[in-house]
């Protein structure tokens, strides 16, 4: 068996001091989850997953699956995703929403890079009620999202790109 595809920083066990392996945002939809081991898989097809995004710099294609959708959308560790890759992430979402297929996306703990992912579709799907914050918002369902300053912003923007 292949050497399994894992961020070096991230501890074999998750951390579960800070957040859970895997949280849906809206239910049947769209979930978050940290990164990927075997038994994180196995909850992601317990919960009837149909498509996996990964959104780190670390593409993990190859240790997915046969029964997941996979997409991998190259986002460095604590950084902002570009204007193509939230289209891009759109495009995948609202392909699998038609389809009644949910989606998961992580990066390494399922926090900055994924809330901000999570709040661009969630936004343009009309799932973040008109005047909310959205840092407040993506926070309520899974507390760790967003994770700087910058990341904050991004999901503002994005939110009232979608909202206003």
């Amino acid at each position: 068996m292949s050497k399994l595809v894992r961020p070096w920083y991230w501890p074999a066990k998750g951390q579960p001091e800070r957040t859970e392996p895997f949280t849906w945002i809206v239910d049947n939809v769209i979930a978050a989850s940290w990164w990927p081991d075997p038994y994180v898989f196995d909850i992601y097809d317990e919960q009837g997953v149909k498509a996996v995004v990964n959104c780190c710099e670390f593409d993990n294609r190859k240790d997915v699956p046969a029964q997941f959708d996979y997409y991998h959308i190259h986002v460095p560790d604590f950084g902002v995703p570009t204007e193509a890759q939230i289209d891009r992430f759109i495009q995948i979402m609202d392909k699998h929403y038609k389809a009644k297929q949910p989606v998961v996306i992580h990066c390494v703990a399922g926090c900055g890079r994924t809330g901000q992912f999570i709040v661009a579709w969630c936004s343009k799907a009309g799932l973040i009620p008109k005047g909310k914050n959205p840092v407040d918002w993506i926070r309520s369902k899974r507390r760790c999202c967003l994770e700087t300053g910058a990341q904050e912003a991004c999901a503002k923007k994005i939110y009232k790109k979608y909202r206003s």
